[in-house]
């Protein structure tokens, strides 16, 4: 019997559950009437969803979600006005304990300037900065609740600043590959290059001027389009192509060569192709029992045998199973119905190993 291998991280009841948890423990974040600990608790809630969102081990899966309802837990008590865990989240968000007094110690030492403004920008540990190097995810050391001295907030501004030349720079180099590129590409068009411009890549927005190569901003249709010729790769078997396939059950899907299609498609394809079978084989019963009950009234009328109540009975009960074989089918239209039933009976006519009475 066919098992489902569908891993348990991967199913809709384990993404829910885990989707839920996560937005209630946010909205629970959100009620806190204090800022820094609204902020710490939403970023940390965050940050430890997005690290362990990859984690493949049941036993480490329900330890976190466990840890998950003990925070949630918490939170509600410190809403509901319990003292004890109201002061247990302050010093968190401040960092009179837990891991941020350990960052505002390294803070105060200043050992490392560099180290210390990288930690000051993400204050994460990290095995969460190796595993989500994404700026969007660092969590910033909240100068409401720490101070930090000046010559490390001009430093960090200074860094900041050469991110942002940086990432001008390498948005500048992009533009004017593209423009390069595209500039290129007009040029090969305009001297003749059919095969390039009939690929589609720039559909109507050429013309035979020179005046075109000169300035390609200036072509209707081309400002603001990203486009470039693709890149030529030396792959070592075919190159990479979409292509339909229909399968013997009649599945119908887009798959790319040489590649191995993903689980959920090939379970949907063994789960139809398992249909088709168990319609065949019903078919195909049906069909040997209507076959045996027209050979025998064909026998009875050889002998000499009447009997119109059995032949009444056999012609109802063969409707019966045709009527079946129809539902089964799917077939609702009375015409298409006809059609199937006499291409039926044509390949039992031309079929040279069809049981003959003699």
């Amino acid at each position: 019997m066919f098992r489902n291998k569908l891993p348990f991280f991967r199913t809709a009841s384990h993404r829910s559950q885990i989707l839920s948890e996560y937005r209630r423990l946010l909205r629970q974040a959100k009620q806190f009437e204090d800022p820094v600990e609204q902020t710490y608790l939403w970023s940390w809630i965050r940050e430890r969803f997005h690290y362990n969102k990859r984690q493949t081990s049941p036993s480490k899966v329900q330890i976190q979600l466990s840890d998950g309802v003990w925070a949630s837990i918490i939170m509600t008590d410190a809403l509901s006005g319990v003292e004890s865990q109201k002061r247990l989240i302050s010093d968190l968000a401040y960092g009179r304990t837990g891991y941020l007094k350990v960052v505002a110690q390294k803070v105060n030492e200043f050992y490392h300037p560099t180290k210390i403004c990288q930690m000051i920008r993400d204050v994460r540990p990290r095995s969460s900065r190796i595993h989500q190097p994404n700026r969007a995810y660092w969590i910033p050391l909240d100068l409401r609740a720490f101070s930090v001295p000046q010559h490390l907030l001009d430093r960090i501004a200074q860094y900041d600043e050469q991110d942002r030349q940086r990432q001008i720079k390498r948005r500048e180099r992009r533009e004017q590959r593209l423009e390069r590129e595209l500039h290129n590409m007009t040029k090969a068009i305009n001297n003749g290059n059919k095969a390039l411009y009939e690929s589609g890549l720039l559909p109507e927005a050429f013309t035979s001027t020179p005046e075109v190569a000169q300035s390609p901003r200036a072509i209707p249709g081309v400002s603001g389009n990203i486009l470039w010729t693709p890149k030529i790769h030396n792959y070592q078997g075919d190159p990479p192509v979409v292509q339909h396939i229909r399968t013997s059950s009649g599945f119908e899907l887009y798959k790319v060569n040489g590649r191995k299609p993903p689980h959920w498609l090939a379970v949907k394809v063994a789960a139809s192709f398992r249909k088709l079978v168990r319609r065949v084989i019903l078919h195909e019963f049906y069909f040997h029992i209507i076959d045996d009950l027209v050979l025998e009234e064909e026998f009875e009328s050889r002998l000499g045998i009447s009997d119109p109540g059995y032949w009444i009975y056999a012609s109802n009960y063969r409707d019966y199973l045709r009527g079946k074989i129809k539902e089964s089918s799917g077939i609702s239209n009375i015409d298409a119905w006809n059609a199937f039933l006499a291409q039926n009976e044509e390949l039992e006519e031309h079929d040279p190993e069809s049981n003959e009475v003699h």
